[in-house]
C-alpha cells in the first residue's frame, strides 16, 4: 500500500494520515484481544494493525520531517529513527511483562490504549509545511536577513521540487531505489536470522541474545552520528561507506575463529542501520518536498519485495546445507552492489553540484 498511502500523504498532508493510521492501529490492537480464530487474527493484524502502522507512523512522519528540514535533514531523520529505537527499548520489556503476567490479550488492549492516548493527540499539532505557519525550513524565520537565508537554503535544496512523473524519468531515482532495496533486503534478513547465525557459529542462544543487545544499543549513537555527518558531507557517500562494515562483519563471521571476531557483525550491522535515516533523506535531497510521500511509497514496493524474499532464501539454504556460508556470500555480493550504487549516486550528485569539475 506504499504508493497509495504516499500519494494520500502528498495530497492531504501528514496530519490527516497520521490521525487515520494511528486510530486504526490503536483500535486494531484492542480488536485483536477478542479474536477466536486464525482468520480473525490474520485479518485484523494484516488489514487493520499493519495498515494503520504504515499509514500512521512511517510514511507521514518521514514526509513531515522532509518538509520541515533541508539543511538539517540528516539530523531530523536521525532523531526520528532514534525515537523509534528508544520507544522499543521501553515498550518491549513493558509489554513482555504484561504478557507474562496477565496474558497477551490484556497486553494487546494496553498497547491499543497507549497508541490512542499518545499517538493520536501527538498527530494533531503536526503541520504540513513550515510555510503554512509563516515559517521556513530548518527553523529559519522570514524576519531573518533574506540574503543569508537564501544562501543557506541553496546549500542543499534542489533547484525545484520534482513531480512523480519527472522523478521516474530520471536515472537517479531508479539507482536510489535499487540501492535502498538491496541494502534493506540484506539488513532485514540478517536481523531476522541474527540469533541462528551465531548459534551456527557455536554460540549459545543466551550469548547470541547479548549480541542482539550490543547491536541494538550501538545503533542509537551511531544513528545520531550519521545524521550529524549527513548534514556536512554527501549523504550518498555516507550510505555507501556505511554498507562496508556489515560486509566486513560477514567475512569475519565466516572465517574468524576467535570469539572477538563475532563482535564485528553486530557492530558493523549497527553502523549500516545507522545510515538508514539518510537513505530516506536522500529522496528529499534529490527530488525535493512536493512528491516525497509518493516517491517513498514507490521505493517501499522495491524494498518490500527484497525483504520478503531474502529471509526465506536464507532459511531455505540453511535447511538444505546445514549452514549459512552460501547465504553470507550471497548477501556480501548484494551489499557490495548496493555500495557501488550509492557511490554512483555520490558521483552524480557531485557532477550536478560542480558541473565545471
Amino acid at each position: 500500500e506504499g504508493p497509495l498511502v504516499g500519494y494520500l500523504v502528498d495530497r492531504w498532508g501528514p496530519r490527516v494520515m497520521m490521525l487515520v493510521g494511528t486510530s486504526l492501529a490503536g483500535a486494531g490492537f484492542i480488536l485483536l484481544s477478542f479474536v477466536q480464530t486464525f482468520w480473525q487474527f490474520f485479518f485484523i493484524y494484516i488489514f487493520i494493525i499493519s495498515l494503520g502502522f504504515s499509514a500512521g507512523f512511517f510514511h507521514p512522519v518521514y514526509a513531515a520531517v522532509n518538509s520541515w528540514f533541508i539543511r538539517h535533514r540528516g539530523k531530523g531523520f536521525a532523531l526520528t529513527g532514534v525515537a523509534a529505537s528508544f520507544g522499543g527499548m521501553f515498550m518491549a520489556p513493558l509489554l513482555s511483562h504484561l504478557i507474562l503476567s496477565y496474558g497477551w490479550r490484556t497486553a494487546a488492549v494496553f498497547a491499543g490504549l497507549i497508541i490512542l492516548a499518545v499517538a493520536v493527540p501527538a498527530a494533531i499539532p503536526i503541520r504540513r509545511t513550515p510555510e503554512s505557519m509563516g515559517l521556513l525550513p530548518d527553523g529559519d524565520s522570514p524576519r531573518d536577513d533574506r540574503t543569508a537565508v537564501d544562501r543557506r537554503r541553496l546549500e542543499t535544496v534542489p533547484q525545484r521540487d520534482f513531480t512523480v512523473a519527472e522523478a521516474l524519468r530520471i536515472p537517479d531515482f531508479w539507482i536510489l531505489l535499487l540501492a535502498i532495496a538491496m541494502r534493506v533486503s540484506i539488513t532485514v534478513a540478517l536481523t531476522i536470522h541474527f540469533v541462528p547465525l551465531f548459534v551456527w557459529k557455536g554460540q549459545t542462544e543466551a550469548a547470541s541474545a547479548y549480541l542482539v543487545s550490543l547491536f541494538a544499543l550501538s545503533t542509537i549513537p551511531i544513528t545520531l552520528l550519521c545524521g550529524w555527518f549527513g548534514d556536512r558531507w554527501e549523504k550518498s557517500l555516507i550510505c555507501g561507506l556505511g554498507v562496508l562494515p556489515t560486509m566486513t562483519g560477514m567475512l569475519l563471521l565466516l572465517y574468524g575463529e576467535s570469539g572477538i571476531f563475532l563482535y564485528a557483525l553486530p557492530v558493523g550491522l549497527a553502523v549500516t542501520m545507522g545510515t538508514v535515516p539518510l537513505n530516506w533523506a536522500l529522496i528529499g535531497d534529490f527530488f525535493g518536498r512536493r512528491s516525497y510521500g509518493t516517491l517513498r511509497g514507490i521505493i517501499i514496493v522495491g524494498t518490500g519485495l527484497g525483504t520478503f524474499l531474502s529471509p526465506i532464501y536464507a532459511g531455505w539454504v540453511f535447511d538444505r546445507t546445514g549452514g549459512y556460508a552460501p547465504t553470507l556470500w550471497t548477501f556480501f555480493t548484494v551489499h557490495l552492489l548496493a555500495a557501488v550504487l550509492f557511490f554512483i549516486l555520490y558521483r552524480r550528485s557531485l557532477q550536478k553540484r560542480y558541473p565545471e569539475a
